[in-house]
């Protein structure tokens, strides 16, 4: 966890009295310039309750903690009583209520019941409670242990610590993993060792609030108009974590941005460097801990968050258009967005040409039968492809109108075609299709004889008749377009 060489620690945690967490100083940093909710995740004493509690004193924040295990909902909302004439509900407040609150921790939030960690959701999210708003509420952070740890390498035991709700661990912006005693350095060691017990310092705390009103503007300026190379990385980088079965929700990539965002602007006040090289080790550091899958998988795979971020850094750094716009189709999934791009006329032939080749040992027989069999027509009316790369379609284009070679499969029974649709299942969707659709009807037809005659993979009949329909109706209105030009 611990990087030496970049960022470089900037020492305010440690002025703070918060020792050996410098890996993750940028992102508890950023964490507080964009008041998202913040996660921490780490075994018992490590320093999370520390880190936040001070962070608060330094801020003078009107703060909060509860232990989320042993406070009842009561305790935050104080007792209900009506009004006089009983047309609405007020609560009185004390002070353990959290409507005064600019700041609240909810320690141990993962040892509640997901009924409980519900009622939680709307204040991470929304600042409110009981449909209330929170006007002064800032700050929401959250830490909790980690979970499905029975026995640890020393012993302890986190029974009690469940997963998140997903829903809920999806709205903290960052959910990072505090450093233990193994991962600290030894001078880092012997720092929380000595380190007195006092508040932090006023001078401590008034560098912490100059820093961060003096990168407000900044940011808020920042994300008015997201850096292109963050947007590029964000998409890329969801589009593979996606494939590694690590998808990001919309509000999540948005949240990702934010993030990167958020840590560029701290780079910059703190004079660290943002070129390529080091500019990728912070959107590294971003991104491993902006994964809400975090808080709720015990067996995430870093390894493969780690190769998505090479991919994504890669790409989004490559000025070759050509490059990342071939690597942009292969990776996307949608047949009906591969076609766009594969009759955009701002694309070079050369350059479609050689993402053909390249889809067609990458495509399943299905898909690469559909789109060759879509895009073959229009292609070759307005000479979209090199001489190779048109007949490559054209082979799997015309066997599909053709239709030649013997349909073999076994409608009941043995395991002749197993795994086959079975031609009542496509003769179901072909009844579906209205009979005055007649040339929709041929070809979905064609197709499905032709990938049952070939003895193709098992297909889904009518998604990929919708899936064609969707490509042919995009191509129409290129063409459209087209003559109107």
């Amino acid at each position: 966890m611990r990087n030496t060489d970049f960022p470089p620690p900037s020492g305010i945690l440690r002025r703070l009295g918060i020792q050996g967490f410098d890996a993750i100083e940028p992102v508890i940093l950023a964490a507080l310039l964009t008041e998202d909710p913040l996660l921490l995740i780490g075994h018992a004493g490590t320093g999370k309750t520390l880190l936040l509690n001070n962070l608060a004193r330094a801020l003078g924040l009107e703060h909060r903690h509860y232990n989320a295990s042993l406070v009842s909902f009561d305790d935050l909302v104080g007792y209900p009583y009506p009004s006089a004439d009983g047309s609405s509900v007020s609560f009185l407040h004390t002070p353990a209520t959290i409507w005064q609150a600019e700041s609240v921790l909810i320690d141990e939030i993962s040892r509640t019941k997901p009924e409980v960690q519900n009622k939680f959701f709307t204040l991470v999210h929304e600042r409110n409670l009981q449909g209330i708003a929170l006007q002064r509420l800032r700050y929401r952070w959250a830490a909790m242990n980690p979970f499905g740890v029975t026995k640890g390498r020393h012993g302890e035991s986190y029974d009690g610590s469940r997963p998140l709700d997903p829903a809920l661990a999806d709205r903290f912006g960052f959910i990072v993993k505090v450093p233990d005693w193994r991962e600290l350095s030894a001078d880092d060691r012997h720092a929380v060792i000595t380190a007195p017990d006092d508040a932090p310092s006023d001078e401590a705390a008034e560098t912490l609030r100059q820093l961060l009103d003096q990168m407000r503007p900044a940011l808020r300026t920042a994300l008015a108009a997201i850096d292109n190379d963050i947007a590029l990385y964000t998409r890329y980088v969801n589009d593979y974590l996606t494939d590694a079965g690590l998808p990001l929700s919309p509000r999540r990539a948005r949240l990702l941005a934010r993030n990167l965002t958020a840590v560029r602007c701290l780079a910059t006040a703190l004079g660290w460097p943002t070129d390529e090289a080091h500019r990728g080790h912070l959107f590294r550091l971003t991104l491993q801990w902006s994964i809400p899958q975090r808080a709720y998988r015990s067996d995430l795979p870093d390894q493969k968050i780690a190769a998505a971020h090479a991919e994504a850094v890669r790409l989004a750094f490559e000025e070759d258009r050509r490059i990342r716009w071939t690597t942009e189709l292969l990776i996307t999934e949608n047949p009906v967005t591969r076609t766009a791009m594969l009759i955009d006329p701002e694309v070079d032939k050369d350059t479609r040409s050689l993402a053909i080749a390249r889809l067609m040992g990458r495509e399943t027989p299905d898909r690469w039968a559909m789109l060759a069999f879509c895009l073959y027509p229009y292609c070759q009316e307005q000479g979209l492809l090199t001489d190779d790369a048109l007949d490559m379609i054209a082979k799997t284009a015309t066997q599909v109108i053709e239709v030649d070679g013997q349909i073999v499969w076994q409608e009941t029974g043995g395991n002749q075609g197993a795994g086959l649709p079975d031609w009542n299942r496509c003769q179901q969707v072909l009844d579906d299709i209205p009979d005055h659709q007649v040339a929709r009807k041929a070809r979905a037809r064609n197709l499905f004889l032709h990938l049952l005659a070939q003895e193709k993979c098992p297909f889904d009949p009518a998604s990929l008749e919708a899936e064609m329909t969707a490509c042919i109706e995009t191509i129409r209105k290129r063409l459209t377009q087209a003559v109107r030009a």
